[in-house]
């Protein structure tokens, strides 16, 4: 999975990034390690790759790690902001 590039735009700014979906003209902010996963998306990962990831920049155990990042996935494939 990746995120839609086409058609959303995004900046992040003292942490917290925001994100535009054009078609839908919504706006999203993420904070925190969502808005470190949201970035890992620009490029094909599954999930298995984004636990990876953040396991080895934060100091999360793998539950924790695994659950935040599916949950923040399934936000993410609601708002169709994942191609």
């Amino acid at each position: 999975m990746r995120l839609r590039t086409a058609d959303i735009s995004a900046r992040t700014i003292g942490g917290e990034t925001i994100v535009l979906d054009l078609p839908s003209s919504q706006y999203f902010a993420i904070t925190g390690i969502g808005s470190r996963v949201f970035e890992l998306l620009s490029e094909e990962r599954s999930v298995d790759d984004l636990v990876v990831a953040i396991l080895a920049e934060y100091d999360v155990d793998e539950a924790t790690a695994r659950q935040d990042v599916e949950a923040f996935v399934d936000r993410l494939h609601q708002a169709r902001l994942l191609a």
